[in-house]
Order: structure tokens, then C-alpha cells, then sequence
């Protein structure tokens, strides 16, 4: 373990030694109206250091000081409250067979498991909104006056995007843009054709209608870019969609299919340009590389109509496999020099000669 983890490892467990023992102060402060009979007084004081150590030992089998709480989500809340009520039956467990509740009001037992469930839980929210509002980056370089400034500055900095797509990809693009404070972007807000959708809101960010209204919302939101993001669109869908989009005459994006990501993660850094593959409505095939280099590896090939469209790119992925000579038949002089403009050199490519 290294220094830094210990130290961090450290804190937290400081920090919650420091909550649990405030929630069991302040639960038998509810449970007796802010003042606590002095009979009381020894019962609160004799069973701190009980459960202080079950509940801290019950939050380390939990994996509670082992997560990275800036990316706090629902399961490790969910674990927390695991952890929480897994202590507190411990407690009352222990408390039961050692000294019995004679002196002890049971109601500050579940007085106490709220108020720890709030604090442990608030805790970990509570560093995962000054990760996401970049408290920490602009605490480190600013004053505390003038970090609103600097937050406001770089949110007239960002360019407006549309997302085409408001569902989990698209929902999930907005985070990372949102988390991610070197995204020069802010999300004005989402288009979708399901009509549940339109009028709800995602994270704020109004779905405003169907991608038929594209333009006006350009108009109307003075975007700057989009995005598209419905990776299981269909080919005649993603058709109707880039058509809209080049109405506008914005640049656009779109994120690859589910079939081209790993575990289907849709990260900002998988955004690319639109491709040939988006309109063909199918995987881009694999070819067998090996086998087709073994077959026209030091071979002497034609291709016919090379000035092509279809003809020049089979030119160029030809040359990859290195055959001995590419004759290139065309009957359109022009096409063929456009063919042969694209080489790396004028006369070779990769060692072959055309």
C-alpha cells in the first residue's frame, strides 16, 4: 500500500469515526429532546467505543474505503446502506448479549442508523459533487472569489451541442461531457422521435422534440455542433438523420454501434466522423488478411475500370499485400490519373510497381 493510498485510506476512516460517534450523540440527543438525563449520559459514553469498532469493521468488509468516491453512483449508495444496517444489527446484537438494553432507549438504535445513513451516504456524495463541480482544479489555482469567475469563463469558452438521442447512449455521453472538465462542450439539449420522450428532461437538459425539428432547434438554440447519438439507428433512419443534419450545415458527429465498443461502455474518446458503415445498416466485414496476402503476395494482378470510385480504393488495398505488379485498365485517361495521384509515389506504392 502506498503512502498516498494510506493516507487516504486514513481520512476517510478518520472522517467516519468522527460521524458515527456525532450520529450517536445526536440520536440520543432527538430521542430525549436535546438534553440527555445523566442516568443516560453512561449508557451513551459506555457503548461509543462498541460501536465505533463494529460499524468501522463492518464498513471495511463492505469495501467502503476501498471505492474511488469521486465516482460515487448508485451501487456503492447501495452498498452503503448494506453496510450501515449490517452495523447496526451487529450493535444491537452485541449490545443484547453483553449488557443487555437496561439503561439504553431502543429508540436511539434506530435514531442512530438513520442519522449514520445520512451522514456515511452525504459524505460520499459530498465528495463526488466537488469532484464534479472541479472544485479541487480550480481550488488549486484560483481564490475562492474568483472560482465562480473561472467556471463561468469556461463555460462561455464551450461550444453548444445538440445530442441526437436521448437514450442510455445518449444519456451517458452527457455525463462524461458534464464529468469531464477538458470537453470544450455544454449540452443545450437532446432531440428524439419517441414521443414518452419529448417534454421530459435529462439531467436538466430539456428533450425538446423529434429530430424533425432539427433546424428550428439549431435556430432557435444557436448550436454549434452535433452529435448524433443513436448507435442502433437503422440505415434508412441514419439516412433520414445525416440529411437533417447536413440542412444545417453544422458539423456532426456520431457514436459507433454497440458492435464496435467494448462491453457496450460509450465513452467521448469513441465519437467519430460519419462513415459509409453508418448507412449500410450492417457490420463492417473482417477480411481473412492472411490468406488473401498469401494469394497475391509477388503476384502480377489487373484490375479493370481502376478509375473508379470501386477500382482505386481495390488499387490501394491491393498494394498492401505487396504483388510484384498492379496493371491498372482503364478506358477514362482522367479517371486513371486521379487513380494514380493517390499513390504514395507517382510511379510505386509500397514497393510495387503500377
Amino acid at each position: 500500500m502506498t503512502k498516498s493510498i494510506a493516507r487516504n485510506l486514513l481520512i476517510v476512516a478518520g472522517t467516519d469515526v468522527v460521524l458515527i460517534a456525532g450520529s450517536w450523540y445526536c440520536a440520543n440527543l432527538l430521542r430525549f429532546n436535546f438534553y440527555i438525563p445523566e442516568e443516560h449520559m453512561g449508557s451513551v459514553i459506555r457503548f461509543l467505543p462498541m460501536m465505533l469498532a463494529a460499524k468501522i469493521v463492518l464498513f471495511y468488509l463492505f469495501d467502503l474505503y476501498r471505492g474511488m468516491w469521486r465516482y460515487t453512483g448508485l451501487y456503492d449508495l447501495l452498498n452503503i446502506i448494506k453496510a450501515v444496517s449490517a452495523g447496526s444489527l451487529v450493535v444491537v446484537a452485541l449490545i443484547s448479549f453483553t449488557h443487555g438494553f437496561d439503561g439504553l432507549a431502543r429508540a436511539t438504535l434506530i435514531i442512530d442508523w438513520g442519522l449514520t445513513l445520512f451522514l456515511i451516504a452525504g459524505s460520499r456524495v459530498g465528495i463526488r459533487l466537488f469532484s464534479w463541480l472541479g472544485l479541487k482544479d480550480g481550488l488549486s489555482r484560483f481564490g475562492l472569489l474568483d472560482l465562480l469567475k473561472f467556471r463561468r469563463m469556461k463555460k462561455s469558452q464551450a461550444r453548444l451541442l445538440l445530442i441526437l438521442g436521448a437514450g442510455d447512449c445518449g444519456e451517458k455521453i452527457y455525463r462524461e461531457i458534464r464529468e469531464n472538465g477538458r470537453l470544450r462542450y455544454e449540452v443545450a439539449g437532446f432531440l428524439d422521435d419517441d414521443p414518452e420522450k419529448i417534454g421530459k428532461m435529462i439531467h436538466s437538459v430539456n428533450v425538446f422534440g423529434g429530430i424533425n425539428n432539427l433546424p428550428a432547434m439549431v435556430a432557435k438554440l444557436r448550436i454549434e455542433e452535433i452529435l448524433i447519438a443513436i448507435p442502433s439507428a437503422p440505415a434508412g433512419q441514419m439516412r433520414h438523420i445525416l440529411d437533417q443534419c447536413k440542412a444545417t450545415g453544422l458539423p456532426f458527429k456520431t457514436v459507433p454501434s454497440m458492435g464496435e465498443l467494448i462491453d457496450g461502455k460509450v465513452t467521448v474518446k469513441a465519437i467519430r466522423d460519419v462513415d459509409y458503415r453508418d448507412l449500410l445498416g450492417r457490420e463492417v466485414v473482417r477480411l481473412e488478411e492472411e490468406r488473401i496476402g498469401a494469394y497475391l503476395k509477388n503476384a502480377r494482378v489487373l484490375v479493370t475500370g481502376a478509375g473508379g470510385s470501386i477500382g482505386s480504393e481495390l488499387c490501394r488495398q491491393i498494394c498492401r499485400f505487396h504483388p510484384e505488379r498492379l496493371v491498372l485498365f482503364e478506358r477514362a485517361e482522367s479517371a486513371l490519373t486521379g487513380t494514380l495521384k493517390n499513390a504514395e509515389e507517382p510511379v510505386t506504392r509500397n514497393g510495387c510497381i503500377l
